[in-house]
C-alpha cells in the first residue's frame, strides 16, 4: 500500500495499484483527477472516510488518499465497502465513483 498523491498517481501510471481511496475531504480537483487516472487503467476507485480516518487506518497521519497494491487485500477491502456501500448486491464491477 502507498499513501500520498506522488506516490498513489506514481502506483497507478506504473500499474501496481488496484484499488484507490479517496478521502471525502479530498478536493474536486483530486477527485476529478485520480477518477480519470484509474478510469482509463480500469482501476477501482472509492470515496470513503475522512483524511484523519484513512491515515489512522494505516498508522499514520492525515492522508487524502491510498493506493492498494496487493490484489487479495484489494478484493477484501473492495467486497467491505460494497456491503456498506450497496448492501453488498453489486458485482464488484461498480467503480465506486
Amino acid at each position: 500500500m502507498v499513501s500520498g498523491t506522488a506516490q498513489c498517481e506514481s502506483a497507478i501510471r506504473s500499474g501496481k495499484a488496484c484499488l484507490v481511496i479517496l478521502s471525502e475531504e479530498a478536493s474536486d480537483a483530486t477527485v476529478e483527477k485520480f477518477t480519470y487516472l484509474c478510469k482509463m487503467r480500469n482501476i477501482n476507485a472509492i470515496v470513503i472516510g475522512t483524511k484523519q480516518e484513512l491515515g489512522g487506518a494505516i498508522g499514520k497521519g492525515s492522508r487524502t488518499l491510498l493506493a492498494i497494491t496487493d490484489e487479495a487485500f484489494k478484493e477484501l477491502l473492495f467486497e467491505e465497502y460494497l456491503k456498506i456501500q450497496h448492501g453488498g448486491d453489486d458485482d464488484g464491477k461498480n467503480q465506486g465513483i
